[in-house]
Formats: structure tokens, C-alpha cells, sequence
């Protein structure tokens, strides 16, 4: 559980470029439809592991499903990215805790239970558009200021271009992290402060 019961949570972000909102059935429609606009985008942020042929709306609601009970139980956190109208979808945001993922690929060192992994992935149509500054921007700070988390790393692969050159200008600190049982090459980053 990354934050425990009866502890507020945001329910979202409104941004002038987007609004974070919980990942439910609601909104699924929409995220199916930016995520078949993606297969690059998703190619790349999940290394291959994500389906692309012959995905279906059926499918993504099972992983809607499961998101939002993760999001539900407080064992995870998953925003889809909508446009300020909220007719679009430009991506997703996913907060997992930190800890279960380190404990999983056997990790040198450790971080408190209520430290966060933060990944996220743009449409592909919003690649270098400076999305992914105000996004990466807006993400720090309310994770820093709004949420009960001891700590929180963004997760990013060198191939994922527009969100690494976006972290890398927000002066955020690069982290090491020896991860034995994962050979992707992540790169990590943290707030200075």
C-alpha cells in the first residue's frame, strides 16, 4: 500500500496544459484511443512488454479494472491525462511504490514504504511539444506539496527522448540505483529539495 487508509490523497491535478484525473471506466474510451495513437510512445516506455496487436477496448478495461482498484485500495496510483476540455486523452501517469518494485529486481539500498515510482508516457502526437515539461514540471511539485510520500523517483528509459530531455531541464538530481533482476537501462531522477 503505498499511502494508507484515511490519509487525503489528491484527487487529481488541473493544469493550464492538462488535468490528472484517476484512471477509471469513465474515462477508458479515451485512453484506449490515445494509446493506439502511441505504438511508438508505447513501444518504447514499456520496452515491448505492452500489447499493441490486436489490442481491444475489452482488454484495456481489464487493465482499467485493476488499475482502479489499485487506485481504490491505495496499493497504487493511476491518472490518465486529459485535455483541459476533457475530451481527449494525452497520456498516463502512474505512481507504484518505490519499495516493491526495488524488493522485486533485488535493489542495493532501500527507501521508505511511502516512497513513490513515477513513470509516465504523452501521446505521440504531443512529443516535443512542451508537454512533457509541463507535465514532469507540474508532477514534481504536487507530488512534493500534496501528497503524504516520503519521497518520489521518475522512471524513465533513455529511448523515451521528450520525457528524459524534459526531466533532465527541470534540475531534478540524478539517482543510481544497482538493480540485479532488471537489465533495462532505467534512468532515475529526484527532487533536490
Amino acid at each position: 500500500m503505498l499511502v494508507g487508509p484515511g490519509t487525503p490523497v489528491p484527487s487529481g491535478l488541473r493544469h493550464a496544459r492538462f488535468v490528472a484525473t484517476p484512471l477509471t471506466a469513465g474515462v477508458a474510451a479515451l485512453d484506449y484511443a490515445a494509446y493506439l495513437a502511441s505504438p511508438e510512445v508505447i513501444r518504447v516506455h514499456s520496452d515491448g512488454r505492452w500489447p499493441l496487436d490486436g489490442f481491444t477496448l475489452a482488454d484495456d478495461l481489464v487493465l482499467v479494472a485493476r488499475h482502479q482498484d489499485d487506485h481504490e485500495n491505495r496499493r497504487a496510483f493511476t491518472f490518465v491525462l486529459l485535455t483541459p476540455a476533457l475530451d481527449e486523452a494525452l497520456g498516463c501517469l502512474y505512481l507504484n511504490p518505490l519499495d516493491e518494485y526495488l524488493t522485486r529486481v533485488r535493489a542495493v539500498g532501500a527507501f521508505p514504504a511511502t516512497a513513490a515510482m513515477v513513470t509516465f508516457w504523452l501521446r505521440q502526437d504531443q512529443q516535443d511539444t512542451g508537454l512533457a515539461e509541463a507535465v514532469t514540471e507540474a508532477v514534481d511539485d504536487w507530488l512534493r506539496t500534496g501528497w503524504p510520500l516520503a519521497t518520489h523517483l521518475f522512471r524513465v528509459l533513455p529511448a523515451e527522448l521528450s520525457s528524459r530531455r524534459a526531466l533532465e531541464r527541470l534540475d531534478l538530481e540524478p539517482v543510481h540505483l544497482t538493480l540485479p533482476g532488471d537489465q533495462r537501462p532505467y534512468l532515475w531522477y529526484q527532487s533536490r529539495s
